[in-house]
């Protein structure tokens, strides 16, 4: 009987395989009857909205910030037309 247990636990065992994942989101695909798999995919998909929002957030302020500078810069360039102006008077 303890030759059957030592034979048992010395046996081959079945390669262990990963899950495969989803390429868009990095993320465990899921099993239909998995509940945490399901929502680590959620979790996932709601991280790659949020960034994706952070991300246009970012550029909309960024493009704001450059507009800002540009009028910033005539600005200055009309007052010291102004400024030429008024010097030739």
């Amino acid at each position: 009987m303890i030759e059957a247990i030592v034979m048992a636990v010395r046996a081959p065992r079945a390669p262990q395989t990963k899950p495969s994942t989803d390429p868009a989101t990095g993320a465990a695909a899921a099993a239909p009857d998995d509940g945490t798999t399901q929502q680590e995919h959620a979790l996932a998909q709601m991280r790659a909205a949020f960034d994706y929002e952070t991300e246009l957030h970012a550029e909309a302020e960024r493009e704001r910030e450059a507009l800002e500078a540009l009028l910033l810069a005539q600005l200055k360039d009309e007052d010291e037309v102004m400024k030429k102006w008024i010097a030739m008077i």
